[in-house]
């Protein structure tokens, strides 16, 4: 045994010892180097540049559960913590603004001014009570009052209130709040754009700002996924 250990230790044997050993570990190496890119490789081609065709299309909910079921494929385990942060905080900045409308953010943005108006003029917006097993448990607006949005909707959609030079579609609204009021409120006379202009009550509406902070933090989410340098290896 002590000739074998003398034998197994002399400066030639360990030199190929030594040799072997590095010769391994150098290819075990290469192979995880190789297995990695393979993995990165599968990444981009199975996850990410599908999901980048997909947002260079319209929003939709539908895009969103198309993005949402990519993001799960297989291949997507091979995100790193960072890619996989940009990528939860893309979706669900997606997800916020994947229904968003510009008319219809207008219409609902002129329905809320409406009822402002009439509760400035003292006109209560909601006399129709709610029960709950014959007790009262809150009031509501008149369910009919609903089809004043798809109006203003349909108005919106014609008559783009950028393109309203003569004043046109301001009066077209002011007759339709008029007569929506009489019909369920009040024939009470109601200066509407007296206070704030059509331009102004779409931009400061409280529905249009929170939908404008959603589509700036859409933007942030979209750009810091869109950069993530996996992208650039194609």
């Amino acid at each position: 045994m002590e000739k074998f250990f003398s034998w197994l230790f002399t400066a030639e044997h360990i030199f190929t010892l030594v040799t072997v050993v590095l010769s391994g570990f150098i290819s075990w190496r290469i192979s995880a180097a190789y297995y990695k890119k393979g993995n990165r490789n599968s990444l981009r081609l199975n996850v990410l540049f599908p999901m980048r065709r997909i947002i260079a299309e319209p929003r939709s909910w539908k895009n969103y559960k198309v993005l949402e079921e990519t993001s799960k494929e297989h291949d997507s385990k091979y995100l790193t913590k960072k890619e996989r942060t940009a990528l939860t905080n893309f979706l669900a900045a997606y997800k916020n603004v994947c229904t968003y409308d510009y008319a219809f953010v207008c219409a609902e943005s002129l329905f809320s001014y409406f009822c402002y108006k009439l509760e400035q003029n003292g006109i209560n917006t909601k006399p129709v009570p709610i029960e709950i097993d014959g007790e009262i448990v809150d009031y509501d607006i008149p369910t009919d009052l609903l089809y004043l949005r798809d109006d203003l909707l349909k108005i919106i959609e014609d008559r783009p209130y950028e393109y309203d030079e003569e004043g046109r579609t301001t009066d077209i609204i002011k007759y339709l709040f008029e007569d929506y009021c009489k019909r369920y409120f009040s024939d009470q006379k109601i200066d509407y754009f007296n206070d704030y202009s059509l331009e102004e009550v779409l931009k400061k509406a409280k529905v249009r700002n929170e939908w404008n902070e959603k589509l700036s933090a859409y933007d942030v989410a979209k750009e810091k996924f869109l950069e993530l340098k996996v992208f650039e290896n194609n």
